[in-house]
């Protein structure tokens, strides 16, 4: 016998105990069974209103203030994922259209909850050209100077 012979002979052996070993029940449960699991997605349970607040901002970035608007798909995609109606959906998206013509960008829906665009687009508001005043302490506190240019610029970060 060749040493390749009896190094194939090991290998196909520790092929079968590894195959033995996957298929035996395990002596514990594993480390992901004892975590702790409410069973259900955590934004599926979000109140309603944050829920709209996600929904407007992701329907914002694939194109809902873009005269093209968003896919069929990514509507879908927010429906599902945001447990929205599809009417809830359309009156998000013609506030989205509105806040667009009043001269906002899609940036801007990063840091200004649903109702705050619903009463931006009630009153008419244009986008100044610095928005810093506008955005709240927890949004400041978590970006870095640059970024918050960039938001304040209209620009992806």
């Amino acid at each position: 016998m060749t040493y390749t012979d009896a190094a194939e002979l090991t290998a196909s052996a520790d092929i079968a105990a590894t195959i033995d070993a996957m298929r035996a029940t395990p002596a514990k449960p594993s480390l992901a069974a004892t975590f702790p699991t409410h069973g259900r997605h955590w934004g599926r349970t979000s109140p309603l209103p944050l829920r709209i607040t996600r929904a407007a901002r992701r329907l914002a970035h694939v194109g809902g203030m873009l005269p093209e608007g968003c896919t069929a798909k990514d509507m879908e995609r927010v429906r599902c994922n945001h447990r929205v109606h599809v009417e809830a959906i359309k009156e998000i998206l013609g506030t989205l259209w509105s806040f667009r013509l009043l001269g906002w960008l899609p940036s801007d829906t990063n840091y200004f909850e649903y109702d705050r665009i619903t009463e931006i687009v009630a009153a008419g508001t244009q986008r100044p050209k610095d928005t810093q005043d506008l955005m709240p302490d927890w949004f400041i506190r978590r970006h870095s100077v640059d970024e918050l240019r960039y938001f304040r610029d209209g620009k992806p970060v």
